[in-house]
């Protein structure tokens, strides 16, 4: 059942297109096939949404959740930078306006009565404060590309506009299930090169990873490098989501164990990420999912701790794995078990290390900025100026002088560009997610839990990294949409109780082989 659940032709066509698109893209990078690999990419996703608009909005969340920025093919246009993510957005949005035109029925005032619009609009709202306060106050073209990733919420018209039944939504399933599998395989493959390889090939490969801001490849300790993908938010999200099997009475002995295996390589991508923001969001993200766990699904005390086992099992399975990878002696090995050993050690027990100084030099100058217009906010595009210990800062100023607008405390983010509404927005958001999908009776338990859990992890992420402003954070938040339980707040405003919920989700999870795992 979980072969057939995850891994449909939904899963294998979606895997297929990202790692054709990846070849390509070292194919045509930087040279003339960018351009024709853009056009030729837009025009098929502009026809493949006036066919089918949920096909296009496939597309959409395998690009994003597999692609770090979404520059994974960009060229210049007229001094504008092009990238994939752009093209595909737009091929989306216009599909979906031309498939609206060809309707015979125009969807847009059941798109205005869905009830999820109480949630949203707070955070539209505080959108545009910080746009007109952004060009009235800052430089029009900082404010603009400080605040273009929120367009990618636009994305929530096509969405409502879609009947997401339990196949669409198993369709959706597999491709974030694709993109963590392909983003997983590129981690893995990465940290293999450059433990083996050295020289020019090196460079080649350092200069894609760069160039197409897939990922930041760090050298931390003799030839260890850290393999940091933002894309690796999605492999934290199936992880997730796939999580709450192990506690399922129903799955065979061998799925157990190809799970713990498949679990294995998952935790090794987020160990080797060296995100202390995705281990605070996981962290976070615990929580939840132990109460949904033990409320929802009522295991025993030894199923509950054969499970818990199996789970720590997985994470030594994983930390294995990144050895055996790290140590592989063909062609040959540059590193050893204590640079491994080493790495894992300094950066879980270093907390002076740059990263951590600078956040902290950062804080009390964003608090000054802050409350000059804690109302309002200063908009988009508004810059501060801290000292930073970044090498590569300290390379451009040598007193570490630095002065920028993309800050990494995600929260102070929101309010000092939004003012005190952009925080409280999301906050208002996120309890319409919640009570949306705890509402939703019709999804089997192990998803509830996933989901819920994935959305505790984002907003926890979210305090020292900012992904609440960022295509993956907000394009995670849509994908959540075709979960929610459709009920009009404004009737009753109230949190479902969850013991009423638990019994309805125990039944729901004892028929978890439906619709949700129906045949592609």
């Amino acid at each position: 059942m979980f072969k057939q659940q995850w891994f449909g032709k939904t899963f294998w066509i979606t895997l297929a297109a990202l790692v054709g698109c990846f070849l390509l893209a070292i194919g045509v990078f930087h040279n003339v096939g960018e351009g024709i690999f853009l056009a030729v990419a837009g025009l098929g996703i502009l026809a493949l949404t006036i066919w089918r608009p949920e096909y296009g909005l496939l597309a959409a969340f395998a690009e994003l959740f597999a692609n770090s920025h979404g520059h994974l093919v960009s060229t210049e246009v007229v001094g504008f930078d092009l990238s994939l993510r752009e093209v595909i957005f737009v091929g989306v949005m216009m599909g979906w306006i031309i498939w609206q035109i060809r309707g015979t029925k125009f969807c847009a005032l059941t798109i205005i009565k869905n009830s999820i619009w109480i949630y949203f609009l707070p955070v539209f709202v505080a959108i545009v404060i910080g746009y007109v306060v952004g060009f009235t106050q800052n430089e029009p073209t900082k404010a603009f590309n400080d605040g273009n990733a929120y367009f990618y919420l636009a994305y929530i018209f096509p969405i409502l506009s879609i009947k997401w039944d339990s196949i669409k939504q198993r369709q959706l399933l597999q491709v974030v299930a694709a993109a963590a599998v392909w983003v997983t395989a590129l981690t893995i493959g990465l940290l293999y090169l450059f433990t083996h390889l050295s020289g020019e090939a090196l460079v080649i490969i350092y200069r894609f990873i760069r160039d197409t801001r897939t990922g930041e490849l760090t050298r931390m300790s003799g030839v260890i490098f850290r393999v940091f993908l933002q894309a690796q938010f999605s492999v934290i999200i199936f992880t997730l989501l796939i999580a709450p099997w192990l506690w399922l009475k129903e799955i065979s002995k061998k799925t157990r164990i190809g799970l713990i295996i498949f679990l294995a390589f998952l935790i090794g991508v987020v160990l080797i990420s060296l995100s202390r923001s995705f281990w605070v969001g996981i962290i976070v993200a615990i929580i939840p999912f132990v109460f949904l766990l033990v409320k929802v699904l009522k295991p025993s005390i030894k199923n509950f701790s054969s499970g818990v086992g199996l789970s720590i099992t997985s994470s030594i399975l994983a930390a294995i794995i990144l050895a055996i990878v790290t140590l592989f002696p063909i062609p040959y090995r540059l590193g050893s078990l204590t640079d491994l050993t080493w790495l894992f050690s300094s950066r879980t027990g270093d907390l002076s290390d740059v990263a951590i100084s600078s956040r902290w030099n950062l804080l009390p100058e964003m608090w000054e900025k802050i409350s000059v217009a804690p109302i309002l906010g200063s908009g988009f595009g508004e810059e501060v100026t801290f000292k930073t210990d970044d090498p590569r800062a300290r390379e451009i100023s040598p007193d570490g002088t630095w002065t920028t607008y993309s800050f990494e405390w995600g929260w102070l983010d929101l309010w000092l560009k939004m003012g005190i509404l952009g925080p409280l927005a999301f906050l208002w958001l996120f309890f319409g997610l919640l009570r949306g999908l705890l509402a939703n009776k019709n999804r089997p338990a192990w998803l509830t839990i996933g989901l819920i859990s994935g959305l505790f992890m984002l907003y926890g992420t979210h305090i020292f990294s900012p992904y609440l402003n960022h295509p993956l954070g907000l394009g995670f938040i849509l994908f959540l949409v075709p979960f929610l339980a459709d009920r009009n707040p404004l009737q009753t405003l109230h949190m479902p109780s969850v013991p009423g919920l638990q019994a309805v989700l125990r039944e729901e999870s004892k028929h978890y082989s439906g619709a949700l795992t129906s045949k592609s």
